[in-house]
């Protein structure tokens, strides 16, 4: 019942409409100082739902939000299925949309995170049950699923790889050999046991474990493995380090195999792994409730920057807000904890999206119900919450959005200009929300 619970948690919690509010843009290349204010909120979708898992600055200046949608309707004309599709919109630097396109089968396809390659063409990652469209093969339940397109957003090529059971894929990283590394979390109970070429590992996992891929840039497996205990163990984002090491972030129930010195119930697992996949090191963190990872960095003096939120009261949290927090954690590169700090009020906060700003300052997005503590004001249920922290972990700014449904931030971004890009859902359809489409829409949030 826990594992459901946790999932829980980490869910709930053509026209375009923006709501213009305040500010000029600065150029490219000037000098910015941010000012602090909202710029404008724009949702888009159909009468399904539609929603945002990440946004990336693209090399011309302009920004790509994915994720995906059920819609066949509105600002989706290119699907005729009400399944969902991965989704990818394409914004210039002033935050019109250029182009928007739809990827998928008859099956539930759901995007998560993407890349743009040298030739400014992106790889789209996510998870998929269609062997049909544009998938050509499912194993069984979801497998994941990468997606090659160029820079117009025209398929190139699509790789599957799964097994019998539900395998999915959250995040994908340009790696600096030009291929990609991307991880999840495979069903290796289904798999019996399969899924890596390191070594052999078959009883002693459970049902989920940290699923890794090292692809070359046209998709070839280069490697794979799979790390965890007998629990459940799920990796939802990755960083590659200066050094050609990588750390995976994800939450554990596990106290065995690979996972040690359990903190209680779910945990963050921090996973440092070299080039070649093998671990290096790896970290529980947490207290006697549920913690979890959803984002990690490494700053600018090199250090390992990680972001989700905690249930806990105890163990290595020192200063607990409320229900849940957004909890930050820093570590050096040998895994030995810098500095924890947790945010939000007295009621349910969950950090989802983490970035780094021109000045070394953190950029933490999630949601909140709280209307106190570092959340100034709440409009009902879960609003959109943006905190910007000094790199002393000083709360700097407190953004909440929001109407009187559910609204969720899931990814951010601070582009080469200044600006503040935020994506996530939204069900409102009051205040800024008032364009909303139906269901669920996709919505993009700019600050400066």
């Amino acid at each position: 019942m826990r594992f459901f619970y946790f999932l829980f948690i980490l869910c709930f919690c053509g026209c375009e409409n923006a709501t213009s509010i305040s500010g000029h843009y600065p150029d490219s290349g000037i000098s910015f100082s941010f000012e602090g204010e909202l710029s404008w909120v724009k949702t888009f979708g159909g009468t399904n739902e539609d929603v945002a898992h990440a946004v990336i600055e693209t090399s011309d200046g302009g920004f790509a939000v994915f994720g995906n949608t059920k819609s066949i309707n509105g600002d989706i004309t290119d699907k005729a299925l009400e399944e969902s599709d991965l989704w990818l919109l394409k914004f210039n630097s002033e935050g019109e949309l250029e182009w928007n396109k739809t990827y998928g089968g008859s099956g539930d396809d759901r995007g998560h995170s993407l890349i743009q390659m040298d030739d400014n063409g992106f790889m789209l990652l996510g998870y998929s049950q269609s062997a049909d469209g544009l998938g050509t093969n499912n194993e069984g339940q979801h497998d994941n699923w990468i997606i090659r397109i160029n820079e117009q957003g025209n398929f190139i090529w699509e790789r599957s790889f799964g097994y019998a059971g539900h395998d999915h894929a959250y995040n994908i990283v340009k790696t600096s050999d030009g291929g990609a590394l991307f991880n999840g979390f495979l069903d290796v109970t289904a798999s019996n046991g399969a899924g890596n070429s390191i070594s052999e590992r078959t009883s002693r996992h459970g049902v989920g474990e940290f699923w890794c891929h090292k692809i070359n840039a046209h998709g070839v497996v280069e490697w794979r493995n799979y790390y965890g205990g007998t629990s459940n163990d799920r990796s939802y984002d990755a960083i590659e380090l200066v050094n050609g090491d990588f750390v995976l972030v994800g939450t554990t129930e596990s106290s065995d195999v690979d996972v040690s010195e359990s903190q209680g119930s779910y945990d963050v697992w921090v996973v440092m792994i070299d080039s070649l996949g093998n671990i290096l090191w790896e970290k529980t963190l947490g207290g006697s409730e549920i913690d979890g990872a959803n984002a990690v960095l490494q700053d600018g003096e090199g250090n390992i920057v990680v972001f989700g939120n905690s249930f806990s009261p105890d163990g290595n949290i020192s200063y607990p807000k409320g229900s849940s927090d957004f909890w930050i954690i820093t570590l050096n590169t040998s895994g030995e904890i810098l500095s924890e700090h947790s945010f939000g009020g007295s009621s349910f906060d969950l950090g989802r999206g983490l970035a780094i700003g021109s000045n070394d300052d953190l950029w933490l997005a999630g949601y909140s119900r709280s209307n106190d503590g570092d959340v100034s004001l709440n409009q009902g249920d879960n609003d959109m919450l943006v905190l910007r922290l000094s790199p002393d972990k000083t709360v700097l700014n407190s953004f909440s959005l929001g109407g009187l449904s559910v609204d969720l931030a899931h990814d951010i971004i601070e582009l080469s200009s200044g600006k503040i890009i935020v994506v996530g859902e939204t069900e409102s359809v009051d205040g800024l929300f008032q364009g909303n489409h139906g269901n669920k829409d996709l919505v993009v949030v700019q600050y400066h």
